[in-house]
């Protein structure tokens, strides 16, 4: 996960196959499709007749529009800033949680949960000792406040037929590589709040340095053509 980037599909730096197909998998696009198909229909039930075209055309307008304004992504903060305290990172955590939930399944929903006690237990410390450990825990103190609310992020706002019927990766949908991604996360960060409860600093470097790894690339859609 390298720097964040946008998924909207209008984004200029996606190339125009790609953008191509965030509309086609959109929610405005398949109702605007779904409700279009009611022109065919009429004609051929004899309702509508030369002007089926237009008549297709406009309850096509009136799905996309439909779609587009009933079924919106949130809005996702993309980082949590360094500066909050604990109680105030917790809660934005929480509230991050609020937002993504719905768009999760059980098992990933679990996993965030499971996330989400690990973090309160750990980020005391890595937040209120940032002296003694700040080169060490630098990395992990990064996915808790931008990985993964980037990540978060980044999903959501793929359309949901898109997240889930296409592969974007290794034969992979989005939603089956955030569910690694999250099982992988709620694992290491119960290693990490074993080490710092063992004061193991040679297991939290090791942790820290795979972390950033693995998870320096938020964009599900990164390096596809």
């Amino acid at each position: 996960m390298t720097a964040p980037a946008s998924a909207n599909s209008h984004s200029p730096g996606r190339p125009f196959k790609l953008q191509a197909l965030l509309f086609l998998y959109s929610n405005a696009n398949i109702a605007g499709c779904a409700l279009a198909l009611a022109g065919p229909a009429l004609l051929f039930a004899g309702a509508i007749g030369p002007g089926w075209l237009a008549i297709t055309a406009g309850l096509y307008a009136a799905g996309w529009l439909l779609g587009r304004a009933g079924r919106q992504a949130p809005e996702i903060d993309r980082h949590i800033e360094d500066s909050l305290t604990v109680d105030e990172a917790l809660r934005r955590l929480d509230a991050l949680a609020a937002q993504v939930s719905p768009h999760l399944g059980p098992e990933m929903n679990a996993h965030l949960r499971s996330l989400r006690t690990s973090i309160a237990e750990v980020l005391p410390r890595l937040l209120g000792d940032r002296s003694h450990h700040d080169a060490n825990l630098f990395t992990v103190r990064e996915t808790v406040l931008r990985y993964l609310p980037e990540t978060l992020a980044n999903y959501v706002a793929l359309p949901p037929a898109f997240r889930t019927t296409h592969a974007v990766k290794d034969g992979k949908t989005a939603r089956q590589i955030l569910a690694d991604q999250l099982a992988l996360l709620d694992a290491k960060m119960q290693d990490i709040v074993a080490n710092v409860a063992g004061a193991d600093a040679q297991a939290l470097l090791a942790n820290g340095k795979f972390l950033e790894m693995k998870f320096q690339q938020p964009d599900f859609l990164a390096g596809m053509g």
